[in-house]
C-alpha cells in the first residue's frame, strides 16, 4: 500500500473534527523506478522463456525425453536478448541503497548466466537433448538461487523462480 490513509473522526462533544495520518512510507521515486525495472524484466523474462523449462530442462522431472534443442535454441535465443536489455537498462536506474546488494547480484550473475545461454544454443546444435539439459542446469544453478532470490527482495509481490 502506497501513500497515507487519512482517517477524519469527530469527537463526541461535538468539538473540532482531528485528522490522523496512518499508513506505510512513501517509496521515493528512484525505488518506484527500481521496482518497476524489476517487474518489466521479469514479465519479459517469462515471455521469453514461453515453454523454455520442458524444452530445454526436461520439466519439472528434467525428463531429457522431453528436451527439445531447436525449440529450446530459440527460447533461449528470446532470453538472452531479455537478459542483456535489463543489463543495459540497470546502467541508466540507479538501485536505492537498500537494493544495493541485489544490484551487485544482477550485475554478477547475469552476464554468467548469459554466458551459460551461449553454451545452450551450442549444446542445441549439436542436436543432443543430453547436452542440452547439461547445459541447461549450469544455467539454472547460476540464476537459483542467486538471481531470484534478489529479484524476490525487490519486488515480494511476485515468485521469481
Amino acid at each position: 500500500m502506497l501513500g497515507a490513509l487519512m482517517l477524519g473522526c469527530s469527537s463526541a462533544s461535538g468539538g473540532s473534527p482531528k485528522q490522523t495520518a496512518v499508513g506505510s512510507p512513501t517509496p521515493d521515486s528512484s525505488t518506484r523506478a527500481y521496482v518497476a525495472l524489476i517487474s518489466n524484466y521479469w514479465s519479459d523474462y517469462r515471455t521469453a522463456e514461453g515453454n523454455g523449462p520442458q524444452v530445454c530442462f526436461g520439466g519439472f522431472s528434467n525428463d531429457v525425453r522431453l528436451v527439445n534443442p531447436p525449440i529450446c535454441r530459440t527460447r533461449v535465443i528470446a532470453m538472452i536478448a531479455v537478459h542483456q536489455k535489463f543489463l543495459s537498462d540497470l546502467d541508466s536506474t540507479p538501485p536505492p541503497p537498500k537494493f544495493a546488494a541485489d544490484d551487485r547480484a544482477f550485475r554478477s550473475q547475469l552476464p554468467k548466466a548469459i554466458g551459460d545461454m551461449k553454451a545452450i544454443i551450442s549444446a542445441a546444435d549439436t542436436g543432443s537433448q543430453e547436452a542440452v539439459l547439461q547445459a541447461t542446469t549450469v544455467y539454472v544453478d547460476d540464476m537459483i538461487p542467486v538471481v531470484t532470490n534478489a529479484l524476490d527482495d525487490v519486488d515480494p509481490s511476485v515468485v521469481h523462480n
